[in-house]
């Protein structure tokens, strides 16, 4: 297996993950900046919402990699590792 395939699947990693941390992140931060808002909490909201934010985006992080891992890297070895060896 060569480089690429290990290329591919961090390039890929890293632009869904900001992708989806970004859009994620921007969803948790209107309606948890909304709530507190509502109750009051004005001069803490970036601060809250900013903390929830990384906290969220390290979780989505964790899952786009498990399954750029799965999808680019696992199943090339799987295959490399089904073809018998020609000699």
């Amino acid at each position: 297996m060569n480089e690429i395939k290990f290329l591919k699947a961090y390039l890929i990693y890293t632009i869904v993950g900001v992708l989806a941390g970004a859009i994620v992140g921007a969803i948790q931060g209107a309606i948890l900046g909304t709530i507190l808002g509502i109750l009051g909490y004005t001069e803490d909201i970036a601060l809250i919402t900013g903390v929830t934010g990384f906290l969220l985006g390290i979780v989505i992080s964790f899952f786009v990699f498990k399954w750029s891992i799965r999808k680019f890297i696992l199943t090339q070895l799987s295959n490399a590792d089904a073809q018998p060896n020609q000699m």
